[in-house]
């Protein structure tokens, strides 16, 4: 939605749902002006409203508010609140829809019925009893839906509810109307992936505008209840003061155990099928919430809010779930898409260096496979990024989350094109198995893994020297790890077990240029053994150099 932030803001709903008052509460926490159809048409024509209806008729009444509405639709930082048929109009239809953002108030008949009648001055209404009255009103509320269903968003307006709390979530909502999602397209499974600085309280209209089931259950890991206990209480108070699951820190947490643990726990606290998860952490709390989320009474809704680089540009996008099985890595899974993914890039200022730099890896991965002018923003950046200045960094993970996007949008259940996001990884995964995955994280993995597989692609003559040199000097630019000791034998053994495999064929992902990559099958044993000398530590450096003082401070 293309719509300036000084645009107008108009109010539209049936008669009694608070339009007017809305609207002058609205442009007072705005600081706007606030304007009124039928005030505006009484003033020009020193009539009152029901004086219009008697004397002259609905039809005369509707072109003068087609004035006012299109004088209203030239200013900007104005809130004007629509009579409750201005938009019977097509023409009025679309000068609102084209100047500004349209929001519909509604309530219950029997609602408007109670406001109607403390002021019985509405002239559809007028010499009706409630009964009839009640009937009307219902017809009128079924004809003009679909003139209602054209707000841009829409908000019920309830005697419970005080203003001031219709007003925030209002506030709030138009807020999240003027940011522009990255959307993964899949049919009815799509979803948004929202990117701000700062969330904070949108979370909470953002499950509306998703139509998430209200009951929320918040999972996260045991680290995270200290490094961001006040962004989790308020993202609690937010999803209406809702409980939070805690699990222990850990690639070796992310099994089975864990599941079974989390699904006891609704269990035991009654969360139905109406319920929402919400995974608050990096990708092992991804992984695990969402795979819970998909066999959990058969499958319940949840939502991405990641908190490392990691997940942010990769794990929480793509409806990849799953555990790990003592045989590999993320062997037990579903693809189960999220509702949203809500990345507050706020969170990344307390990340630690290494966890920052994970994340990078999975960063050059997808300007390697898809884009090198990203590429070259990377080179071109690599200050800025290390110093985590926000507007670079909401740069760079926009543009990961749109690469991801186009791929799944275009292959959901990696049978094609989706497996090239794998790069890096059929080498990566088996040095963290290699190391029972505890250690060295799987950032750090995968970044090994793409110089492996580079020097593979270099070695079949695929890719350029000169290409493989320049990754390879972007990777150390961040201060990604530069060797591994491996058992060849061992690995070639875990990557038969590679999840892109097929039958008896061993699938790899190999560069052929900087922004392209491809599958190639079978690739020769002794070829692949010759590609581990990318990180062996006799090419790189002496061998008793421990792997974190490889890494910057």
């Amino acid at each position: 939605m293309n719509i300036s932030f000084n645009a107008p803001i108009y109010f539209t709903g049936f008669m009694a749902t608070g339009k007017s008052r809305l609207g002058e509460l609205t442009a007072a926490a705005l600081g706007w002006k606030h304007f009124d159809t039928d005030t505006l048409v009484e003033q020009k024509t020193d009539r009152s409203v029901t004086q219009i209806f008697e004397e002259d008729g609905e039809d005369y009444f509707r072109r003068l508010e087609l004035q006012v509405i299109d004088e209203m639709a030239q200013k900007e930082r104005v809130v004007v609140s629509l009579g409750g048929g201005a938009l019977k109009s097509p023409e009025a239809q679309k000068i609102v829809k084209q100047s500004g953002i349209l929001i519909g108030l509604w309530a219950h008949p029997e609602t408007i019925l109670k406001r109607v009648n403390r002021k019985d001055t509405r002239p559809l209404l007028s010499g009706l009893n409630d009964k009839d009255k009640l009937e009307k009103i219902n017809r009128m509320l079924e004809e003009r839906a679909p003139i209602y269903n054209l707000a841009h968003f829409q908000i019920e307006s309830r005697e419970d509810i005080p203003h001031h709390v219709l007003i925030k979530k209002i506030i709030n909502r138009l807020q999240l109307e003027r940011i522009t999602p990255v959307e993964v397209d899949l049919g009815e499974r799509s979803y948004p992936i929202y990117i701000q600085e700062d969330m904070g309280e949108l979370i909470g209209v953002v499950t509306d505008k998703i139509k998430c089931p209200q009951q929320f259950l918040i999972v996260t890991d045991s680290n995270l209840k200290s490094y961001q206990k006040e962004y989790l209480r308020k993202l609690s108070i937010s999803l209406n003061k809702c409980r939070i699951f805690y699990f222990k820190t850990g690639e070796k947490e992310k099994n089975l155990t864990s599941v079974n643990r989390l699904i006891t726990y609704m269990l035991k606290h009654h969360y139905t099928r109406e319920t929402t998860l919400v995974a608050f952490g990096g990708g092992i709390v991804g992984d695990v919430t969402g795979f819970t989320a998909s066999i959990y009474l058969r499958g319940i809704k949840f939502l991405q809010v990641p908190t490392t680089l990691l997940a942010m540009v990769d794990s929480s996008v793509g409806g990849k779930t799953g555990v790990n099985h003592r045989l590999g890595k993320n062997l037990i899974g579903t693809f189960t898409q999220p509702g949203a993914v809500l990345i507050n890039t706020h969170v990344l200022e307390t990340l630690p260096r290494e966890e920052l730099l994970a994340g990078l890896a999975e960063v050059i991965k997808y300007a390697v496979l898809w884009d090198e002018s990203f590429f070259t923003f990377l080179e071109e950046n690599v200050k800025p990024i290390l110093a985590k200045e926000p507007e670079v960094l909401k740069i760079l993970i926009k543009r990961c989350c749109e690469i991801k996007a186009e791929v799944v949008s275009n292959d959901e259940r990696e049978q094609g094109i989706r497996a090239i996001l794998n790069y890096g990884h059929t080498f990566g995964h088996a040095i963290e198995a290699e190391q029972g995955y505890h250690g060295l994280s799987h950032g750090f993995a995968v970044a090994l893994g793409m110089k492996v597989a580079a020097r593979l692609s270099c070695l079949m003559n695929l890719l350029s020297h000169e290409d493989e040199k320049r990754q390879t000097l972007l990777l150390s630019s961040y201060g990604l790890p530069k060797a591994f000791e491996i058992d060849k034998k061992r690995a070639w053994d875990i990557m038969a077990r590679d999840k892109k495999n097929k039958k008896d064929d061993r699938v790899y992902v190999l560069p052929v240029s900087i922004g392209k990559v491809k599958k190639v099958i079978n690739v020769d044993k002794a070829l692949v053994n010759e590609a581990w000398s990318a990180i062996d530590f006799s090419h790189t450096g002496p061998k008793a150099i421990p792997l974190k003082e490889q890494l910057p401070l």
